[in-house]
């Protein structure tokens, strides 16, 4: 299985779909009894986290039926499910909310963040900034320079 330049852009889209639907609506506007602890008290989840990690793997899934989807906070329940990158001919992870804390503070910077694995080689990643819905995609492989990938449409 490959991975194409169109491939990327449409995970791109996917993230500033997500971003637009289940990220900025909450934004500035989360509530205490929305914000939970995991490992501490700077290590934050919120509801909006959870959704856009759901909503972010609906989308791969469909896109990518085959493909292990493996995110933050279902991780954050199941460590072992990070096991599978390893060996998955393809396996994405996810970051729905990089900044939560900034994001519960109502301050950016935060970003959705996937990376897409093949054998446990990184084969790009892509960080979508909601607030200002701008999204960075970049190749990589082993031994070659990461590339820009370019940007997916708005």
């Amino acid at each position: 299985m490959k991975l194409s330049h169109a491939d990327a852009l449409d995970i791109g889209a996917i993230l500033a779909e997500v971003g637009r639907s289940e990220i900025m609506p909450r934004f500035r506007r989360v509530r205490e009894i929305e914000v939970r602890t995991k490992t501490s008290a700077f290590d934050v989840v919120t509801e909006a986290d959870e959704l856009a990690e759901q909503a972010i793997s609906a989308a791969l899934l469909r896109a990518f039926p085959n493909a292990v989807v493996i995110g933050e906070e279902g991780t954050a329940r199941d460590p072992a499910a990070l096991d599978q990158v390893g060996t998955a001919e393809l396996a994405f992870i996810i970051d729905p909310i990089d900044g939560t804390r900034n994001f519960t503070s109502s301050l950016p910077p935060f970003g959705t963040m996937v990376a897409a694995t093949m054998c446990g080689e990184i084969m790009f990643g892509a960080i979508h900034d909601p607030v200002s819905n701008d999204t960075a995609i970049r190749a990589a492989r082993r031994g070659r320079v990461a590339r820009d990938a370019g940007r997916p449409a708005a």
